[in-house]
């Protein structure tokens, strides 16, 4: 696949997902705007509460592993198709698995906020796909913790499960398109 082909597919396919996200999201705001006057009060308030927090939240937590497939398909065709070193795909899951031929590409990623955004991304994707969110059901529940607190504008815990703020699924989008685009960058330049 040519360079700019594959540039666009980075871009496009991830500014599909946040269309998506904000087209619902639009959607439910004006669901909430026009209720239907004929409800009776309980029928308001169980819509209510849905549309401005239940539904909110599921959307941005769909949006969000929509963009952890979208981030794992890339790195998947980055590795296949633009591996100047034939780095071999390490054990594990996820971006893991991937993260030898990262750093073939990048170099050193303590210092790479984007990769550091991903991985504690990993964390919330697993809780959510795997134990609903329940962060003491979790094996690594102190690492959502540790999660949730240092990042309290992306991730709250709520109930015992870990949430996805709007400002960390914005965050969690900005870096994975930073990231695969840089690795894109640098690996048709090695």
């Amino acid at each position: 696949m040519g360079n700019a082909i594959f540039k666009l597919m980075l871009r496009q396919n991830l500014g599909c997902i946040a269309r998506f996200h904000d087209y619902i999201d639009d959607a439910l705001r004006a669901t909430l705007i026009d209720e239907d006057a004929d409800s009776s009060g309980v029928d308001k308030a169980y819509l209510r509460i849905n549309l401005e927090k239940h539904f909110p939240e599921k959307l941005r937590e769909t949006s969000f592993l929509l963009m952890f497939g979208h981030l794992e398909e890339m790195l998947y065709l980055l590795w296949r198709d633009k591996n100047p070193r034939s780095v071999q795909q390490d054990g594990g899951y996820g971006i893991k698995k991937f993260k030898s031929y990262i750093k073939d590409i990048l170099g050193e990623l303590g210092d790479n906020s984007a990769y550091s955004i991903i991985i504690n991304a990993q964390e919330v994707r697993n809780a959510l796909l795997h134990i609903a969110g329940r962060v003491p059901l979790s094996k690594h529940k102190d690492a959502l913790k540790r999660v949730a607190i240092s990042h309290p504008d992306s991730y709250k815990i709520e109930n015992d499960r870990i949430r996805i703020e709007l400002s960390g699924l914005l965050e969690f989008r900005n870096a994975i398109s930073n990231l695969t685009e840089e690795i894109h960058n640098k690996s048709i330049c090695t």
